[in-house]
């Protein structure tokens, strides 16, 4: 995970109640942890002490509270994802690490990437994937054969140097036409955003498919 993530670029971990990294992970990053809600009981088995407990604490296990430093706010129009969010952002937290965000029911992963994607220089991890914000034309050192993804939320109108199939001014849209299981040819890798607002998604693990063998 390291060759993709670099630890100084973040200021803290925000754990969701989906799938989340191994005990080492943290271990790794070595970076102040949130937890929403229930993601603490899960935390909690691996032994990680999370810097805050916040949401409306309806998920975590009672005995926990007694453990750690909670925060309940029980606005039931904003989710624990987004009350976690908006204390990141009063407390200078940000940029973030957020995970968690994937390995629950199919609609709260959607609501989950729709929640990130208001977010700004946060990423989010998977057990494969790494998902960033595109909204301005930035520079990337991946590994080559990484394979990547690129889809516009709501839309975007975008270009690439460094993709096997490289995009020029290509018009993405969610729903609708997309890039999808690209590949990095360059060891470097520019991404550039003419107009509008993308979901990059860039696997850490390979992935033998027809596009790597062409």
């Amino acid at each position: 995970m390291n060759r993709f993530i670099k630890r100084d670029d973040y200021k803290s971990i925000l754990v969701l109640d989906g799938a989340i990294p191994t005990k080492e992970f943290f271990a790794e990053m070595q970076l102040p942890v949130i937890s929403a809600d229930g993601a603490t009981n899960k935390l909690h088995k691996m032994g990680i002490i999370p810097h805050l407990v916040i949401g409306d604490l309806d998920s975590v296990d009672p005995e926990m509270l007694k453990l750690y430093r909670h925060k309940r706010v029980e606005d039931q129009n904003y989710s624990d994802f987004q009350k976690a969010l908006q204390y990141m952002q009063d407390n200078a937290w940000f940029p973030a690490i957020i995970c968690g965000v994937t390995g629950g029911y199919i609609d709260h992963e959607i609501n989950n990437i729709n929640i990130f994607m208001q977010t700004d220089g946060n990423i989010f991890i998977t057990d494969a994937v790494i998902g960033y914000k595109v909204q301005a034309e930035i520079h990337y050192n991946f590994p080559i054969g990484t394979k990547i993804s690129i889809i516009g939320i709501p839309e975007c109108t975008i270009s690439t140097r460094g993709l096997k199939w490289e995009l020029e001014r290509y018009a993405t849209k969610f729903p609708g036409q997309n890039s999808c299981f690209n590949r990095v040819i360059s060891e470097k890798l520019t991404v550039i955003p003419h107009q509008g607002t993308a979901l990059m998604m860039v696997y850490t693990k390979d992935i033998d498919d027809a596009g790597l063998r062409a």
